[in-house]
């Protein structure tokens, strides 16, 4: 603890060490890169939007359709959707991996 610092109040204990201890129950509710389904989705993999999200780069008329994950941006996938040449822009939480 810093001197001239109020301590803080944690909703998670002090380890053994004096750290905070946060579960894995709390690390698997977010995880930037899984998908609606939980699942990990890794750069290639196919994906299907299944959300609808303006704010999410998900709009309404792209639900159901399918795309490839051609990369990762900071906290969006970049995906390029079957039929056409543009990358978009979509946080994994509003797609489900897909088998090819």
């Amino acid at each position: 603890m810093v001197e001239g610092c109020p301590r803080i109040a944690s909703r998670w204990p002090a380890g053994p060490s004096g750290h905070r201890v946060v579960s894995a129950v709390r690390d698997r509710r977010y995880d930037r890169w899984r998908d609606v389904n939980g699942t990990p989705v890794p750069v290639g993999a196919r994906v299907e939007q299944t959300g609808v999200d303006a704010r999410m780069g998900a709009p309404r008329s792209r639900r159901h359709q399918r795309g490839e994950v051609i990369s990762r941006g900071t906290t969006r996938l970049r995906v390029r959707f079957d039929g056409n040449e543009t990358l978009v822009s979509i946080r994994p939480h509003v797609v489900r991996m897909v088998m090819a």
